[in-house]
C-alpha cells in the first residue's frame, strides 16, 4: 500500500490526491464568513434579545476569548445555556479555535510519542489542558441540549435526551464485526474497488508536458535545456522548503479545478464521523496555505499538512498514554474516523482518489499497537488490519448515508469558508431541519453466517 498522504491519530491530514492540495486563496476573515452566514448581528432580535438582556456578565466572560474562562462560567451557570443565543455559541467555539491554535502542544514533533516498542512510532496527540477543556465544552453544550448530534454514534446519551442508555455502544452495522469484501459490497451497495484509493498518473503527465514545454522554449529561444531543467528544481525546492510546496498545489488547482471541491467533500467526511463519534473537531484547513498560518496543522515551523481536519479523543489519548487500559471502542471509533474521507468521496464520487495515506495512517496505528493492545484484540495481524479497515469503511458509509443532510450542510459551510462555529452550527441546523438525532437503534446487524456473511436490516427476521 503506497502512501501519499498523512493522517495522524488525531490530525486527519489528506496531504495528497496527485502530490499535494493547494487552496487557490488564502481564508477568509471570520467577520467577513460570517457576514456571508449572517451570524453577524449588531443587535439581537426577538427571543434572542430577551435572552441576552440579562446575561451581561456571560457577554463579558465570551468577549475575554479565553476557552477556560468561559468553560469555567459555564460550568457554574448551567442554567443561561438553554438561553445561549448563536452568536453567543459562535462566541464559544471562536474560543475554541484561538485556544488550540495557540496551545504549546501544537506542533507535530511535540505530538510524538517514541515507543522503543515500535518500530515505526505512530505520531499522537499528547495530553494537554487545552483539549481537555475544549472536550469538557463540547461535552457540556451536548449535555445542556444544544449540540444534539454531536456524539450521536457510539456513545451514551445525554440525560436531557430523555432516551435510555444503551448496554453498548451503538454502531450502524451491528452485531459481529468480521466483514467480508463481499458483504462490504452488500451492505454498503458500493463497490470494493470505489472504497480503494485510486492511484493517478497526474503527476507524470504535468511533467511529461513540463519537459516538452522545456523543450520548445529551449529550441525557439536558443535557451540551454540544461539551465531551464536546473532552474524548475531549485524553484521547485525553494518552494517546498519555504512554503511546503503550497506554490505547486497552487498550480496544481489552477489547472484541476474540481481538485478543491473533492478534497472539501473528503475533508467534510473525516469532520462529520469525528463528530457524530462524539470526537471534538477543533479545525479544518484545505490548503497548504492556510496549514502554514495555523499552528495546529504544522505552521512554518514544520512541514505544514495541505488539507486536514484537527479533531481529539480524549479517550484514546488517555489509553494510549497509559493512564487508563486500551479499549476496543477507541479502537473502532479511530478507524472509522480515518476512513471517513475515503467513504465520502465514494459516495459522491463513485471511487476514492485521496485516501492512500488514511489507509496507511491506519495500518501503522494498529500495528503500533500489538505490544500494548491488552485486552483490546490479541494480535494485530495484517487480515486482521484489513479486515478493521472494512469495518471502518462501512461503519463510515452508513453513518455518511444516515446524516446526509448533515454532511452536505458541512460541505457548503467549507466551500463558503466557515470556520469552525459555522461548521458545527450547519451540522446541527441539518440535524433539526431533517429530524436526525441520537442512533438509538443499528441500521441492521451482521452475522458470521455462511461463507461471507449476512447483513439483516433491522425489523428484518433472518
Amino acid at each position: 500500500m503506497k502512501a501519499q498522504a498523512l493522517i495522524l491519530p488525531w490530525v486527519c491530514t489528506t496531504k495528497a490526491f496527485t502530490s499535494r492540495h493547494a487552496h487557490p486563496a488564502h481564508l477568509v476573515s471570520k467577520s467577513q464568513s460570517r457576514a456571508r452566514y449572517g451570524v453577524v448581528q449588531s443587535t439581537p432580535q426577538g427571543n434572542e434579545a430577551e435572552s441576552t438582556g440579562n446575561l451581561s456578565e456571560l457577554d463579558l466572560t465570551l468577549q475575554t476569548n479565553k476557552l477556560d474562562v468561559i468553560l469555567k462560567y459555564l460550568q457554574s451557570n448551567r442554567s443561561c445555556i438553554q438561553s445561549l443565543s448563536r452568536a453567543q455559541i459562535q462566541s464559544i467555539f471562536d474560543s475554541v479555535e484561538s485556544a488550540t491554535a495557540e496551545s504549546e502542544t501544537n506542533t507535530v514533533n511535540k505530538r510524538s510519542i517514541q515507543d522503543v516498542a515500535v518500530e515505526n512510532a505512530v505520531e499522537f496527540q499528547a495530553l494537554d489542558k487545552v483539549r481537555s477543556e475544549m472536550t469538557k465544552m463540547y461535552r457540556l453544550l451536548r449535555e445542556e441540549g444544544r449540540l444534539n448530534v454531536f456524539g450521536a454514534i457510539g456513545r451514551l446519551p445525554p440525560q436531557s435526551s430523555g432516551l435510555p442508555p444503551p448496554d453498548r455502544p451503538i454502531f450502524p452495522a451491528d452485531g459481529s464485526k468480521i466483514i467480508t469484501p463481499t458483504l462490504l459490497e452488500e451492505i454498503t451497495n458500493l463497490k470494493m474497488l470505489s472504497l480503494t484509493p485510486e492511484s493517478t498518473n497526474f503527476l507524470l503527465y504535468a511533467g511529461s508536458a513540463l519537459a516538452i514545454l522545456e523543450g520548445i522554449v529551449s529550441l525557439n529561444f536558443d535557451i540551454s535545456l540544461n539551465l531551464l531543467v536546473s532552474v524548475t528544481i531549485v524553484l521547485a525546492l525553494m518552494d517546498q522548503i519555504l512554503v511546503s510546496g503550497a506554490v505547486f498545489e497552487t498550480g496544481l488547482r489552477m489547472v484541476n479545478p474540481s481538485l478543491t471541491t473533492r478534497i472539501t467533500k473528503h475533508e467534510a467526511g473525516h469532520f462529520l464521523c469525528a463528530y457524530l463519534l462524539g470526537c471534538p473537531v477543533e479545525g479544518v484547513v484545505l490548503s497548504t496555505w492556510a496549514a502554514l498560518s495555523d499552528n495546529r496543522f504544522g505552521g512554518r515551523s514544520t512541514a505544514a499538512v495541505s488539507a486536514g481536519t484537527s479533531y481529539y479523543d480524549i479517550d484514546l489519548s488517555e489509553q494510549i498514554s497509559g493512564a487508563k487500559p486500551l479499549t476496543r471502542e477507541s479502537i473502532d471509533r479511530y478507524s472509522i474516523i480515518v476512513m471517513g474521507g475515503i467513504a465520502a468521496e465514494a459516495l459522491e464520487y463513485g471511487r476514492s482518489e485521496g485516501g492512500a495515506g488514511d489507509e496507511e495512517a491506519l495500518v501503522r496505528f494498529l500495528r503500533s499497537l500489538n505490544p500494548r493492545s491488552g485486552k483490546a484484540i490479541s494480535q494485530w495481524t495484517p487480515e486482521v488490519v484489513r479486515n478493521q479497515a472494512r469495518w471502518g469503511a462501512t461503519q463510515a458509509v452508513l453513518m455518511l448515508k444516515e446524516y446526509k443532510p448533515c454532511y452536505d450542510a458541512l460541505v457548503d459551510a467549507l466551500e463558503r469558508g466557515g470556520d469552525l462555529g459555522q461548521c458545527v452550527s450547519a451540522i446541527e441546523n441539518a440535524a433539526a431541519e431533517n429530524g436526525l438525532g441520537w442512533l438509538s437503534m443499528p441500521k441492521g446487524m451482521i452475522i458470521d453466517e455462511g461463507e461471507y456473511g449476512k447483513f439483516l436490516p433491522s425489523g428484518k427476521g433472518g
